[in-house]
């Protein structure tokens, strides 16, 4: 607005010169006396075209020609001084669109490897947890106490529209550094359902239980799922928690319920984000609130730190992880290898790995 007001003030100039100027030829033209030494002045012009004496002798059709030509002249004038006073009063042109800003890209590149230490918030019960992002939609995570015993091998397939997994296959490390697959979980996203099963991914589900709020999260999948989907944007955010819980009683699946994430602040020159974690999958009857706080990173969503007051395996007391290491997406794939065929190496024979 205040753009075309200024453009309609130059034109508007223009144009009262213009009159003007053809109103001096005008005045040129009138017969004596009107074209004496002032009809030229701006009093002359004036007289002669709206008040001439009858010694002007002036001609009517010259004399009207000249009013209009001065008429428009002060009109153009008096239209710009009416825009000036306009002009501080109109908004400020819009700022131009600019182009959408390029899509994020995607949270850890299909390679890389994240490798932290799980355990009780004072560092007791320390486990490996390697989280390997296979592609966009496959994350494996390895857990290993110690080398040449009993590691767990874990998988998970998601769906990229919802960032749901849409199967678990929970195992154990192999010699050969495959999967031993022992349970299946399963969701279907129509009836919002997870099945589980053991053995067999054929068999009929051994349990069955109502999914927790999307997008629902497996707590001892160690929030593997964060190297795909954590968050980026410094906003609360939330999630469902369900939990397996292998201690011999039924069921062996338990449905935590809601995650509620609250953007705190960022730290480390904005490297780093932190969360508040509360909710109902934290809640407990005795003690309160069990949660605590997360921290990401900014750029890839992935875990840094994470403690929290709710253990998420049998045995412990509370729950921390914290990040080592992450690889370049050249180099996760090898790191993995190396890490899950380092676990089994020179092992006796009667190691439990297959």
């Amino acid at each position: 607005m205040a753009v075309a007001l200024m453009i309609a003030m130059g034109l508007l100039g223009l144009g009262a010169v213009a009159a003007w100027l053809m109103a001096v030829a005008t005045a040129r033209r009138m017969p004596q006396p009107a074209l004496s030494t002032r009809s030229h002045t701006l009093a002359g012009i004036l007289r002669a075209a709206f008040a001439p004496t009858p010694e002007d002798n002036a001609d009517p059709t010259l004399q009207k020609r000249l009013r209009a030509r001065v008429q428009a002249s002060l009109a153009c004038l008096l239209a710009m001084a009416a825009a000036s006073f306009a002009l501080p009063l109109a908004p400020a042109a819009a700022p131009q669109a600019t182009a959408a800003p390029a899509a994020l890209p995607p949270f850890d590149a299909t390679g890389t490897t994240l490798s932290y230490i799980r355990s009780n918030q004072d560092g007791t019960q320390p486990e490996r947890i390697i989280v390997h992002v296979v592609s966009p939609t496959e994350v494996h995570v390895a857990k290993m106490v110690a080398p040449c015993t009993d590691a767990a091998y874990v998988t998970a397939v998601f769906d990229p529209a919802t960032q749901e997994a849409t199967r678990l296959v929970g195992g154990r490390l192999a010699r050969d550094s495959t999967q031993a697959p022992q349970v299946f979980l399963d969701f279907t996203p129509a009836t919002r359902t997870l099945d589980v099963r053991f053995g067999d991914p054929a068999a009929a589900p051994a349990e069955t239980h109502p999914a927790p709020p999307a997008p629902w999260r497996m707590y001892d999948f160690d929030l593997a799922e964060f190297a795909l989907f954590g968050p980026r944007d410094q906003q609360d955010f939330s999630f469902g928690f369900a939990m397996a819980w292998p201690d011999g009683a039924s069921p062996a699946l338990r449905i935590l319920g809601a995650v509620n994430a609250k953007f705190l602040y960022s730290s480390d020159k904005g490297a780093k984000d932190h969360y508040r974690i509360s909710g109902p999958a934290f809640a407990d009857p005795v003690v309160g609130d069990r949660g605590g706080e997360l921290i990401t990173d900014a750029r890839t969503g992935h875990v840094i730190e994470a403690r929290f007051g709710r253990p998420n395996h049998t045995g412990y007391d509370n729950f921390m992880l914290k990040l080592l290491s992450a690889t370049a997406a050249t180099q996760g794939a090898a790191v993995w290898r190396g890490l899950l065929a380092d676990h089994w190496a020179n092992c006796p024979a009667d190691a439990p790995g297959r």
